[in-house]
């Protein structure tokens, strides 16, 4: 009978455990298949007995909802991507000296979190916040910005991700500005486009975390057009997966489209959109481009500070 009950004791130990390596996987969104969870059992010393049940058909791989790792080996829309683990990343990205400033304010290092294997980290000294703000008032200048074409041709549409997650002192004071999409010239800077020289799609922080889509279109005032403000918020010291999906609209129709998931969750969908005039005009690449501001001291951080990027990648849209 004790012995009975020692195997019985054993078996629940191995169950259990096996259970926590199989939740763990879910959790990490990574693919489960029959030979994953076989492995997983003879790893944990235990058969798989009745009645577990082992469901062995193909996980579904949709690109909104699998890291970009993923994406690279289950998805043929994938066009590009960057772990920062390249020998000269900026020739990976292919990036251009047009509108770049700060690169002495990033650095590539070992990801302190241990999720990733590097990571991109940019820097904000206390009292910085736009080129502006630093030309102006004599403040450090913080955060950078540089244009990268990937090495692709332009396109009408496009997909880009990437994984963020703000130092734990980090303070939002009143916004700044993160990675998107650009076209043509990437206005910014109140340079309002006129359909045909360019566009831009950043993301942007707002006080308190608020998320938000921060586009150049235009239909734009003096300044970018906040689209989905507080549909999503950031905290400090945690890792979010940014999407952003960009459909550009056909010349002389208002069609189109951006689309933004946070860890795999839709939280914006916006249509209706001119990116254009000409179709001409196209998507050329990532608008690396990071800062407070706003053109003011108000916007300044007002400690030193910093963000973590890492794992990049595009896709093509079906």
């Amino acid at each position: 009978m004790n012995s009975k009950l020692s195997q019985l004791h054993k078996l629940e130990q191995l169950a259990q455990r096996l259970h926590r390596q199989l939740t763990f996987l879910c959790l990490s969104q990574r693919p489960i298949t029959l030979g994953t969870v076989l492995a997983i059992s003879v790893l944990s010393g235990c058969a798989i007995l009745d009645p577990i049940q082992v469901d062995s058909s193909p996980v579904p791989t949709d690109i909104a909802q699998t890291r970009p790792e993923q994406v690279a080996t289950n998805s043929s829309n994938l066009l590009w991507s960057s772990s920062f683990d390249e020998a000269d990343w900026q020739q990976h990205w292919g990036t251009s000296k047009r509108k770049d400033w700060g690169l002495e304010n990033v650095e590539i290092i070992p990801d302190p979190t241990g999720k990733f294997s590097k990571v991109l980290r940019v820097n904000y000294p206390a009292r910085s916040a736009s080129p502006t703000v630093a030309r102006k008032y004599k403040a450090p200048l913080g955060g950078c910005q540089f244009l990268a074409d990937l090495n692709l041709q332009p396109r009408d549409t496009l997909r880009l991700s990437y994984y963020v997650r703000f130092s734990e002192n980090f303070d939002y004071i009143r916004g700044g500005k993160l990675p998107g999409l650009f076209g043509g010239d990437s206005n910014s800077g109140g340079d309002t486009p006129d359909g045909t020289d360019g566009f831009s799609t950043r993301f942007m922080w707002r006080k308190n975390g608020a998320g938000e889509l921060y586009a150049y279109l235009p239909t734009s005032d003096e300044y970018g057009t906040s689209i989905g403000r507080g549909q999503w918020r950031f905290k400090p010291g945690v890792w979010y997966r940014l999407e952003q999906e960009v459909v550009l609209n056909q010349p002389g129709q208002q069609d189109g489209r951006v689309r933004v998931w946070l860890d795999g969750q839709q939280v914006l969908d916006q249509e209706g959109l001119t990116f254009r005039s000409t179709d001409k005009l196209k998507i050329d690449g990532i608008f690396f481009s990071t800062f407070f501001g706003g053109n003011d001291p108000s916007w300044a951080t007002r400690k030193d500070v910093y963000v973590d990027f890492a794992d990049f990648a595009v896709a093509a849209v079906n």
